[in-house]
This record gives C-alpha cells, sequence and structure tokens, in this order.
C-alpha cells in the first residue's frame, strides 16, 4: 500500500527540484546583470518555465495513472495465462491422471492422462459439474465425494471403480485436496491413479495360495541362502507349526536331525540344479516320515539362482498300507498253514494226552508221575498254539459278535489286572470316559487282545524304576470310532522294532512265539478295526485300539 501512493510522488520530488533549479538561476542572472537582457523579460521567463514544467509534471502523472487503470490489467491478466498454460503444459506431461475444479464445483481443466484413462476429451468435461460427472463414471456412488462442500471430507482418500467411455472397468485411487489447504472454496484437485496392475497382482496371489493351500503335497519355497518364503498347510501339518512361524526360519530349522548340506534342497541350491525325486526317511518333532522329495532352483531374470521351491509328499501312509499288506500275505500263508496242519496235529496230540493221563494214573513211581504231567502240559500248550493257528485262519469271527461296552468290558478285567499290578509293583491307572458308545464284538477275543497288551506293558516295566500302566478309553462327539488306549512306562521300543510288531513269529522275548501281537493285529482288523503304536525308547510305549461304534448316538 505504501508503495502504491508514495512512489509517484517520490518520483516527481527531483523533477521539482530541477524546475526550482532553473529557475534560481535565471533569477540569480538577472540580479547580477550578467546576461544581456532585461529583467522585464527575465523575470516572466522564469515563471513560465516553472509553470510549464508543473503542467508537463501533472499532465504526465495524469497519463501513467490512465495507463495503470486500463492497460496494467490486461498485461497482468495476459502473464497469469501465461502462467497458467504453463502450469498446465507441465501437468499435461505427468503420467499421473489430474482434475482441476472450482469453488462452485465445476471442472476446469483435466490433463492429457486423465483424458488417456477415461477416453473423454477436455471439451466433453469441461464446464460440467463434478456430481454430474461422477454420476457418469463411478461404478458406485460410495466415494464420499457429495460432501466436498465439508471441509472436514477433504482431503479425501479412496479405491474406486471407473467406468470408461468405452464402457471397460478401471480399478483406480482417488485422492482429492483442497488447492489451498483447508479451503475449498478456492478450488479441488482430484487425482486418480490407475491400480490396475495392483489389483491383477492381488488377483494371481489369491489364486496362487488357494492353490497353492490346496495341494495334497507340501511346497517350500526358499531363498538363495536358505530362509524360507513361503510354506503351504501340508508342511504346517508335517512340522506342527503356523506358516507365519515358518516364514523366516532356515529350512534346517524344520529338520534339526538331519545334516543341512545333505538337505535336497540346499544340494538343489549347491548344485543349481533339480534334484529327485527321492524317497528318504526324515524325522520331524521325534517322528519318522517317508518322504518323496524334488526341488529345483529359482532364477531372476538375469539368470542368477535366486532361491529354490521344494515339494514333499508324505508317502508314511503309503509304506504302512504296504507294510500292512505284506503282514496281510503273511496272515494269509500262515492260515493257510494251520487250517491244514490242526486237524493233522490234533489227533496225535489227543492221543499223546489220553495215554499220558492214564499212565499218570496208574503209575505209582513219584518221578515217572512228574514227567507225565509234564508231558500233559506241554500237549495243552502245543494246542493253544494251534488254536492260535486257527484264529489267523478264520477270515472273520466264527461266533456271533454282541453289543459290547468297553468300560465295562474292562472292568470285568480288573481284578484280573490289578493282582499281576499288585505282583509286578506297577501302579495302575484307569482314565475312563464317563460316557461311550457301544461296539459290535466278541468280548472274549476283545479281552484277549487288551490282556495280551497289558501282559507285555507289564514285562516291558520290569526292570523300570517309574512303572505306571495306563488305560484310556475316549469317544470324541462327531467320530464313528471309540478309542482304547494302553500306555505304559517300560523300555520303549526302536523304529526297527516297530515296523515289524505285526510280523508272525517276530519276538524280542526268549520264552515267545510271536504269536500274540499277530493274532490281536488280527482279532482287531476282523472286528472292522486298527492298532496303532507310538513308541520312545527308554520312555515307554502306547498302543491304541480303534473300534467303530455301533450306533454313536447310543451312550452308555
Amino acid at each position: 500500500m505504501f508503495a502504491r501512493i508514495w512512489l509517484p510522488v517520490l518520483k516527481t520530488i527531483p523533477l521539482i527540484g530541477l524546475s526550482y533549479l532553473i529557475y534560481s538561476l535565471i533569477s540569480s542572472l538577472s540580479r547580477h546583470d550578467l546576461l544581456d537582457i532585461s529583467r522585464n523579460f527575465i523575470t516572466p521567463l522564469g515563471y513560465f518555465i516553472l509553470i510549464l514544467g508543473t503542467i508537463v509534471l501533472i499532465f504526465t502523472r495524469y497519463k501513467r495513472r490512465q495507463l495503470h487503470r486500463f492497460q496494467l490489467p490486461a498485461i497482468a491478466g495476459r502473464a497469469r495465462s501465461r502462467a497458467r498454460q504453463k502450469i498446465y503444459n507441465v501437468l499435461d506431461t505427468t503420467p499421473l491422471a489430474i482434475m482441476i475444479v472450482d469453488g462452485k464445483l465445476n471442472v476446469s481443466y483435466v490433463n492429457d492422462a486423465w483424458q488417456n484413462m477415461t477416453g473423454y476429451t477436455a471439451e466433453e468435461v469441461v464446464g460440467k459439474k463434478l456430481t454430474e460427472l461422477f454420476k457418469t463414471l463411478l461404478k458406485e456412488n460410495n466415494t464420499g465425494l457429495h460432501n466436498l462442500k465439508d471441509n472436514l471430507s477433504l482431503p479425501l482418500y479412496r479405491e474406486v471403480e471407473i467406468i470408461g467411455k468405452n464402457g471397460a472397468a478401471i480399478h483406480a485411487v482417488l485422492e482429492a485436496k483442497s488447492l489451498i489447504p483447508g479451503n475449498i472454496r478456492e478450488g479441488i484437485v482430484i487425482y486418480l491413479q490407475d491400480i490396475k496392475v495392483r489389483v491383477n497382482y492381488e488377483q494371481l496371489k489369491l489364486i496362487f495360495d488357494t492353490i497353492l493351500h490346496q495341494m495334497v503335497g507340501g511346497v517350500i519355497v526358499v531363498d538363495s541362502t536358505g530362509k524360507i518364503q513361503i510354506a503351504n498347510q501340508e508342511i504346517k501339518r508335517l512340522t506342527g507349526q503356523e506358516q507365519e512361524d515358518l516364514t523366516g526360519k532356515f529350512i534346517w530349522d524344520i529338520f534339526p536331525d538331519m545334516d543341512k548340506n545333505k538337505l535336497v534342497t540346499m544340494v538343489a541350491l549347491q548344485k543349481g540344479q533339480a534334484v529327485g525325486p527321492l524317497e528318504l526317511c526324515y524325522k520331524i518333532n521325534n517322528k519318522n516320515f517317508h518322504l518323496l522329495i524334488r526341488s529345483d532352483v529359482l532364477r531372476d531374470r538375469h539368470g542368477r539362482i535366486s532361491g529354490a521351491v521344494t515339494v514333499i509328499q508324505d508317502v508314511t501312509e503309503i509304506h504302512r498300507q504296504q507294510e500292512l499288506q505284506n503282514n496281510q500275505e503273511k496272515l494269509a500263508v500262515v492260515g493257510q498253514m494251520a487250517a491244514g496242519m490242526a486237524h493233522e496235529l490234533r489227533n496225535p496230540l489227543t492221543s499223546i494226552k489220553g495215554f499220558a493221563q492214564i499212565l499218570s494214573e496208574r503209575v505209582k513211581d513219584a518221578k515217572n508221575k512228574e514227567f507225565l504231567d509234564v508231558i500233559i502240559q506241554e500237549v495243552n500248550r502245543t494246542n493253544e498254539i494251534i488254536s492260535d493257528f486257527l484264529v489267523l485262519a478264520r477270515p472273520h469271527p466264527a461266533r456271533r459278535e454282541e453289543e459290547v461296552n468297553l468300560n465295562l468290558l474292562i472292568h470285568e478285567l480288573l481284578p484280573l489286572v490289578e493282582s499281576q499290578c499288585l505282583l509286578a509293583q506297577v501302579k495302575l491307572i484307569l482314565d475312563l470316559a464317563p460316557e461311550l458308545p457301544s461296539i459290535k464284538a466278541q468280548p472274549d477275543q476283545i479281552k484277549q487282545v487288551l490282556l495280551n497288551l497289558i501282559h507285555n506293558a507289564l514285562q516291558a516295566m520290569e526292570r523300570q524304576p517309574v512303572r505306571n500302566l495306563t488305560i484310556i478309553s475316549r469317544w470324541s462327539a462327531g467320530t464313528s470310532e471309540v478309542l482304547v488306549v494302553v500306555r505304559d512306562t517300560g523300555l520303549g521300543m526302536s523304529d526297527e522294532i516297530l515296523s515289524r510288531l505285526s510280523t508272525p513269529f517276530f519276538t524280542t522275548k526268549n520264552a515267545g512265539t510271536g504269536m500274540g501281537l499277530t493274532i490281536s493285529y488280527r482279532i482287531i482288523e476282523n472286528h472292522g478295526g486298527r492298532i496303532e503304536v507310538s513308541s520312545q525308547e527308554g520312555a515307554g510305549s502306547e498302543f491304541r485300539i480303534y473300534l467303530p461304534a455301533r450306533d454313536p448316538g447310543q451312550i452308555h
């Protein structure tokens, strides 16, 4: 304000001073008669020059004010227009779609990127109301732009789906800001960024994750150092660890019992080529798994090794089924032998036993009588072995099955079991479920299996300092199987022994026949069930018997 009012005044001061100086000079000359001019002429001349200078000064000031009033605003307008055009030219070069709206929500500018994205030209949108334009552009009116007159609605950041002029959907991020922060009356600038690539990436990642987690085999992706980047649900099942816990670990951390340089994944990284498929036995969380493993390296766009992908298929169950099939074939052979030999053996054994009993009654000598009693006992033992063979020969139970409550059946065995535990100084622990559905079975055969397992458990704990025998019964609602567990704190068994438990004639006892567990397996299989075993050397063993429930809805 000071410059506009006083700057012109300050500019006139030198002119006034110059006029006054000329006037003083002429006056001085006239007083000293230096010029040959009459005073009557000099004095009016001085006044004339002074008046003329004043008139010229006033006229110049007037013309300058007229120039400022009419020409300078036009010059300033042209300057602003040139500056605005320069800004628009810059905005046209940016790849970000930009729209500028005035304070009345009328579109005043769209850059080239905006026109290319939407397909609409500047002539088609400039001058339109923003709300009307968005009714055409936006698939859903959920952006909150109808409240743009509310200062609190800005700045705005939202993902939207735009419909282009050709009808194609465009996924974009919309950002709206005031030209002057906090004051939308000056206008609004709206940015649109096409996120089609990001949306496509997210969709592909979702498809990839779905396929990855639905795969039957396990998949592990590691970087070039062996650090896990991706692991699917099957790897989680094998390791017992959550996916987020696996990510970031080194692959040898989940196989701690293996030499890391012998892991298939690390071998592939070292060789720089595919390895496998190889069938290996890995120990994970103290459990042995038979795994079919194949690994191949990953490379970046420059051909450098960036990591490896490993596919793991758990074939443990296949091995178990193969072992069961082999055992069944062995049992079938033994059964055929038993069926053919049983009658041939029992006939002479019956004769031997009969004559031994007759001689025992007639012989008076105590020593000979003792020998005859031994013969009778061994014949009885031989008959028991033949009976065991006949059990193997029968594909199904010979007698009619009954409805059996396992808890009651276990209680019927308690007097015998408790006396054996008392003699062996073993603590008996019962953990029976209060409610169990019944099973369809032959009670005597189920008792035979339980007594056999209990007898083996007591023998396994003979030299152990801690002797606990635990019998458990369980049933989970919604399942069709009843579970009975016989657990001991005995010596435990090695993996080699575990793999041969159901093999006929295999035994670790000096006086054993190797038929007890074989017959137990066969009895449970004939009842439609199965036996599972877990054992740890020095800690004990656990036998789990699964039997089909007769009617899960009937609880006893």
